[in-house]
């Protein structure tokens, strides 16, 4: 696993052009628009969008978090087939940071 800081600044949702077939809708994706920070957590190095796994999405808001990361090959989308880092934990960092709590399925 790998990890970097992070500050959210918007997250967003946009329709894709895939329709989901259970639900007849075009799926949704989550976008995180952020500043990548050095290892000291105050320094910017560069900005940029996160997409954001479904299982994160109640934890991703505005804020600093400490981001973990993971290698997968995705076997869909424009990444198909490529070896991509995807966000796999975000935890909060900095002067009020608490944890949020994932809504009940």
């Amino acid at each position: 696993m790998f990890s970097s800081t992070l500050q959210i600044l918007l997250v967003e949702s946009k329709d894709t052009k895939v329709m989901d077939p259970e639900t007849g809708k075009p799926r949704q994706r989550h976008e995180a628009r952020c500043i990548l920070l050095a290892d000291d957590g105050t320094t910017p190095v560069t900005v940029g969008r996160l997409r954001i796994p479904k299982a994160l999405i109640d934890k991703c808001k505005v804020g600093t978090f400490r981001a973990t990361f993971a290698l997968v090959v995705p076997d869909f989308g424009d990444n198909k087939g490529d070896i991509v880092a995807q966000v796999t934990d975000l935890t909060p960092v900095g002067a009020g940071a608490r944890a949020v709590q994932p809504k009940a399925a």
